[in-house]
């Protein structure tokens, strides 16, 4: 699973906007949105849905733009 997160200077920290079942679209979806605003970036993170010892779900950053 793959998730898209979007994050503009007026934002606190990345929100994210979509999970993708595979990369090509995740990258599709995510430079759509930065073509659509200059300001934007983005960080498409990798899981397999498994979670540490504090609660939080284990994701590896695949690309950033």
């Amino acid at each position: 699973m793959y998730q898209v997160y979007i994050d503009k200077p007026s934002y606190f920290e990345p929100e994210m906007a979509q999970e993708f079942k595979d990369l090509d679209s995740a990258v599709a979806f995510a430079q759509k949105e930065k073509e659509a605003d200059s300001e934007v970036s983005y960080e498409i993170k990798e899981t397999n849905g498994c979670f540490n010892s504090y609660g939080e779900l284990i994701a590896t950053v695949v690309k950033r733009g």
